[in-house]
């Protein structure tokens, strides 16, 4: 499994690219227009932009020369790795893929002399809570804020320490 790095002109390209993945995951778990204004606010080209300004990396997910998804992370002052994103294509869904991802990703933390990973994920996000609960991100609270557009942001934040 290997992640390559874009850079901020692949912004619409990663943007279009994760459209259609980012719908087909939040449709079912909140009203389609929260997902759009969620979507648009967070991942628009401009947002994936200033990301990538603040220090966050964006790229995709290869097994061989198949692309499986969209990553990226942060690594913060405190040395925490924070998990922006993590998104596979539905047809490679519990395979274990997104699992190896998530272990490449701890794996990349641990290589850059992180002391933490941590994420967010949607509260109603059921499988992917449990995918993070096995991978060890035991640590978690709930967290909500307000995010504009008559929204609320209702998360859990997750965290495991590392050795």
């Amino acid at each position: 499994m290997e992640f390559i790095r874009k850079d901020q002109d692949d912004a619409v390209e990663l943007n279009e690219y994760l459209h259609p993945i980012w719908h087909e995951v939040f449709d079912s778990l909140m009203p389609p227009e929260e997902a759009e204004y969620i979507f648009q606010t967070w991942t628009c080209p401009d947002a994936i932009k200033k990301a990538m300004s603040e220090g966050y990396e964006f790229g995709y997910v290869f097994n061989g020369s198949e692309r499986l998804g969209l990553y990226s992370f942060h690594i913060q002052d405190d040395g925490k790795f924070y998990i922006n994103k993590l998104y596979l294509e539905p047809q490679f869904r519990g395979k274990g893929l997104g699992h190896e991802a998530l272990m490449k990703m701890i794996s990349m933390a641990r290589e850059n002399g992180c002391s933490e990973v941590c994420l967010n994920v949607y509260y109603k996000n059921e499988k992917a809570f449990k995918a993070y609960i096995r991978a060890g991100l035991t640590d978690y609270y709930r967290f909500s804020e307000d995010i504009g557009g008559g929204y609320t942001r209702e998360d859990y934040v997750m965290s495991m320490k590392l050795n």
